[in-house]
């Protein structure tokens, strides 16, 4: 099991509200199991609540209002998530990754729930390296 942290991405939350996602099965496990704190930001929530089945989109929401997921201001990050997305924009970068990258550098955490394995292999902290991904591949 992941410390005491991990960062949460859209794919992963996605998934759990999925039950046809080949994922679907590690993250309800995993979100039912998992009592650390779980970090998202609002640009996360707002991509995971917009490409849920309709009658699922409010249990994203949900997960914040029960303390299950704990969304970070990226106010403060904005200039560092700009050049995220400018130094990423071949792939693109989109705003959810790119607050995510930028809160593994403000808060310390750097583990990640994804599904998004190629791009958070090769996004980069400003400490050169890449985020830790969970699940890990066997």
């Amino acid at each position: 099991m992941p410390g005491p942290a991990v960062l949460v991405d859209a794919g992963a939350l996605i998934a759990l509200f999925n039950k046809t996602d080949s994922e679907h099965q590690f993250f309800r496990r995993f979100f039912a199991d998992y009592y650390g704190e779980a970090l998202t930001t609002w640009p996360v929530l707002t991509e995971a609540e917009h490409l849920v089945a309709a009658h699922r989109s409010i249990d994203v929401l949900r997960l914040v209002r029960a303390g299950r997921l704990k969304p970070v201001d990226i106010t403060t990050g904005i200039a560092r998530i700009i050049e995220l997305m400018e130094k990423y924009a071949d792939r693109p970068m989109g705003l959810a990754d790119a607050s995510l990258v930028w809160a593994a550098e403000h808060t310390g955490v750097h583990e990640i729930v994804t599904i998004d394995r190629k791009d958070f292999e090769f996004y980069r902290m400003r400490s050169g390296r890449a985020l830790r991904i969970l699940p890990a591949q066997e």
